[in-house]
């Protein structure tokens, strides 16, 4: 029995598997960088000399027993916390937009200033948010000064004196952004904390030399500040562009109140850096610059990544805050997820074990069936095991040339093996969005065709490999078939149930469970989402299946069939059409609903 169960089909499978576990375990931090910083203050900075840590605290001051003037906006509960929108009152005029998140229960609850980067808007941010309150937090979003109503002109950068009047209002709004946290009776004054991210985290390093209220700082993929952003030796034709009176005049500006003169000014407050090894947008240069110019106590983790760090990164940084500011830790916030995939895990394993059983003890069937029976059940789990005994229940024990089930039982099986090899080129493409995000830049045709090409592929060389592996039956090869172009059909009907279903529940399920953190593929939900996509896909593919099989076009198993049919090139033009479109039309209505 042990050796059946541990065939080559079956370790296959498993290799498959370990393989993507182990690309989704590999290692988070790695060392820092080593660079030459050829980096040199501008033309327009030593007409402008920074301050001392104790005079810039003079250029952000204000009234602070001023009113805030809190204005609700909106709110709704759910999900263990009350999100509100609102505005209070900028002490520079005009009124700060906001979001206020607050945990259900009594506290005291620790405090959070979450700040977005630019030219973005607080609304991203607001899962995370969502987890952080979660975890014990109440967390306060604002929107900074270039993405509101006052600003008129379509950059968040004008290259005048308006910038320096909005990064001092800035801080000054974070500042009275505190205020209204402590005004929160549940607010321990003792555990506050600043998560910013881009911008938000050049922005923080100069709130940190200016506030004494807070006792941790995350600065996620900040840089020294918009000085230092704008004239790296990467940005030089583009700021030689600007107009030599243009560009002295504003670091004359904006050298002064630049973030990495003042971020050495935290102590006692403690830092995190986090950095990408592979950021354009904050070459590591910058950040180097950047962490070296901090004040101790600091912890810097560097990521083999881009802008945007991996999930690992933002686990570490909700530790991080959870060892600073008391707030949970992330794996204890409440949910079911745990009990849920120990529950499949063991029905798939059951089922793999079961299946195993019937094929090599009692079904008298090929190689190549075995192995897509196993793929299947991988992916399905129970429904897999179900789905086998619907579509084979009728011949139990007999040769796969006797009497076989009807098309329908056969359409059914036909459908998952369809749908369980379309998804080995989808987890391919899931690998793409989750590790190389950007690798195709911003042309959407690369994009298109490799997410539609690799299932296609993929569904194509696994129905390949399961007649090699029954390259000496030639029963299999008879009664198992289907043409490359009826393949590609049959790929764009199966995605067209697949991807709305992973879009809809991850967009409104996984990420809000897992935001800020993101999963990879070896977060156990997104199999449970991946189970779940290829029981729908076969489910949409199955009427196709079925009208193909009647018609003999495609064959799956022996039994009352008629001879193998052929479809006119003009109605396989007109399929390929109809079902490229139903896809692109199902998907796209996935992202509105999710």
């Amino acid at each position: 029995m042990l050796k059946n169960i541990c065939s080559p089909q079956l370790i296959l499978i498993l290799f498959i598997m370990g393989t993507i576990s182990l690309v989704g375990c590999s290692s988070s931090t790695v060392p820092p960088p080593e660079i030459v910083d050829t980096w040199k203050p501008p033309d327009g900075s030593d007409a402008a000399s920074p301050v001392s840590c104790e005079k810039i605290k003079s250029f952000f001051a204000y009234d602070a027993h001023a009113p805030l003037d809190v204005q609700e906006v909106g709110s709704k509960q759910g999900e263990g916390v009350t999100i509100t929108d609102l505005t209070y009152a900028s002490p520079m005029g005009g009124r700060v937009p906001a979001t206020l998140v607050v945990p259900d229960g009594t506290g005291p609850f620790a405090g959070i200033l979450y700040q977005h980067g630019m030219p973005s808007t607080r609304q991203p941010l607001i899962p995370g948010a969502v987890f952080y309150a979660r975890l014990g937090a109440v967390v306060i979003l604002i929107d900074a000064p270039f993405n509101r109503p006052e600003h008129d002109i379509a950059e968040p950068t004008t290259f005048t004196e308006q910038d320096r009047r909005e990064q001092i209002q800035l801080i000054v709004d974070l500042r009275r952004a505190i205020d209204l946290l402590l005004s929160h009776q549940d607010v321990d004054p003792q555990r506050l904390a600043y998560i910013g991210m881009s911008y938000g985290g050049a922005m923080g390093g100069l709130l940190a030399g200016v506030e004494d209220r807070l006792g941790a700082y995350v600065l996620q993929v900040g840089d020294g500040g918009l000085v230092t952003h704008s004239t790296g030796p990467e940005d030089m034709d583009w700021w030689l562009t600007k107009p030599e009176e243009v560009r002295r005049q504003w670091v004359t500006w904006m050298w002064p109140i630049e973030p990495i003169n003042y971020v050495g000014c935290a102590n006692p407050a403690k830092l995190l850096f986090q950095n990408g090894t592979l950021d354009k947008l904050v070459p590591p240069a910058d950040a180097l610059r950047y962490q070296n110019a901090g004040s101790e106590p600091k912890t810097i983790l560097w990521y083999e990544a881009g802008h945007g760090l991996e999930a690992a990164a933002a686990r570490d940084q909700a530790e991080w805050l959870g060892r600073t500011i008391g707030i949970a830790n992330w794996q204890s916030a409440p949910n079911n997820i745990e009990l849920i995939v120990i529950a499949w895990f063991l029905m798939t394993a059951g089922s793999l074990v079961i299946i195993a059983q019937d094929l090599w003890k009692k079904q008298p069937v090929a190689q190549g069936a075995r192995f897509m029976w196993l793929l299947t059940t991988v992916f399905m789990g129970l429904l897999g095991l179900i789905i086998y005994w619907i579509s084979t229940g009728q011949h139990r024990g007999k040769r796969e040339t006797s009497v076989q089930p009807s098309p329908t039982r056969r359409a059914l099986g036909s459908a998952a093996w369809a749908s369980a090899g379309n998804m080995v080129g989808g987890i391919g493409v899931i690998a793409l969005l989750i590790y190389l995000p950007n690798v195709f830049g911003a042309n959407i045709i690369p994009r298109i065709v490799v997410t539609f090409l690799l299932p296609f592929c993929a569904g194509w060389l696994i129905f390949i490999v399961s007649r090699w592996l029954s390259r000496f039956d030639a029963n299999y090869t008879s009664i198992y078939h289907r043409s490359l172009i009826l393949e590609a059909i049959s790929t764009f009907f199966v995605l067209t149930g697949v991807y709305p279903t992973v879009n809809i529940i991850t967009e409104r399920w996984l990420n809000r469970l897992t935001f800020p953190f993101g999963f990879d593929l070896t977060y156990p939900p997104l199999w449970g989402t991946l189970c779940i996509a290829v029981f729908i896909g076969a489910l949409t593919v199955y009427p196709f299946h079925m009208w193909m099989l009647r018609r003999g076009v495609i064959r799956w198993g022996a039994g009352n069939q008629p001879e193998t049919g052929n479809l006119a090139w003009y109605l396989q033009v007109m399929l390929v059409v109809l079902s490229f479109t139903v896809m692109l039309g199902a998907i796209y209505l996935s992202m509105q609903i999710a």
